[in-house]
């Protein structure tokens, strides 16, 4: 049985990284042993470059179509909820960009996550701009279990570090860099990867890399603008949120995919914090330790 108990950081090739253990414990959506902790790069420095060594690469090789409309409808209804001030203390945003997918910023990302480091990417930028990242990791020593990835749940985990976040006084922090930089307002671009491997240390693992651009959590400044939207265009899928200009919007992501799912996030679940799934509050320990851990 594994207990959550303590926090700590390292400062690998000049880039901060904050790993912060929250909890662990089990939920009535997540059922089973898990734990929660922040990895968060404040400033990129050295690139980290290695293999899976020691590790069996057990699926790799990039998202399928669902995938990614999977991955954007998630973030921009938990976007557009912020936007509209539809979540508990914080204000409506009146500059939050619609996001939209990037092959570029997915490359990079799939090319990290298959690496199997569970770490932040200190080469992500591109020349356009630099990268914003968001990386989460589950495992466990479970055999029967799926090799797909469940985004939503990662993309949740994170946008819940908002119960810790103080518009006006918080500002950037390591705690909740993930939240800020999930609702910034100025990134309209994401990409992301996803690999399933054996790792002897810990068993099945599944790491998650989502990569932003332009890259939010800017010391000194607040995730968005204060607000009602206005913006032009604005976004026509999601209201409340301002449309990327000369972006070709299709009908259909995936022409042969519906364009719901039902993994995706419920509409506006945060408005209060009763509803939401907040991770302080999940019991400290479990008996069922052959569960999933989780690191977000």
């Amino acid at each position: 049985m594994e207990r959550a108990s303590t926090e700590r950081m390292y400062y690998p090739d000049n880039e901060r990284m904050d790993v912060r253990l929250f909890t662990s414990g089990s939920s009535a959506s997540n059922p089973g042993l898990f734990a929660v902790i922040v990895l968060l790069l404040v400033r990129p420095g050295k690139a980290i470059y290695e293999t899976c060594s020691g590790k069996t690469m057990l699926k790799s090789g990039g998202l399928t179509c669902l995938d990614r409309q999977i991955i954007l409808d998630t973030h921009n209804k938990l976007r557009q909820s912020v936007a509209q001030g539809g979540v508990a203390n914080q204000p409506a945003a009146a500059n939050m960009m619609e996001l939209v997918w990037d092959q570029e910023l997915a490359s990079v990302a799939q090319k990290w996550a298959s690496r199997c480091i569970l770490a932040h990417d200190a080469s992500r930028d591109v020349a356009r701009f630099p990268v914003g990242q968001n990386i989460a990791s589950t495992w466990t020593t479970r055999t029967n279990i799926s090799p797909e990835p469940n985004f939503p749940q990662q993309i949740t985990a994170w946008f819940n570090e908002v119960h810790q976040f103080r518009f006006y006084t918080t500002g950037f922090t390591p705690a909740t860099g993930h939240y800020s930089q999930l609702v910034w307002g100025d990134s309209y671009l994401i990409g992301c990867g996803y690999s399933f491997y054996y790792d002897q240390s810990k068993g099945y693992t599944k790491l998650y890399v989502c990569n932003y651009g332009p890259g939010g959590n800017i010391i000194g400044a607040r995730p968005y603008t204060v607000g009602s939207a206005n913006c032009q265009p604005q976004s026509t899928r999601y209201q409340g949120l301002c449309g990327v200009k000369s972006y070709t919007y299709l009908d259909r992501l995936c022409s042969n995919e519906p364009i719901t799912s039902t993994t995706q996030t419920t509409v506006n679940p945060w408005k209060t914090f009763q509803n939401a799934v907040i991770a302080a509050n999940i019991p400290q320990h479990t008996n069922n330790s052959s569960s999933w851990y989780y690191y977000g």
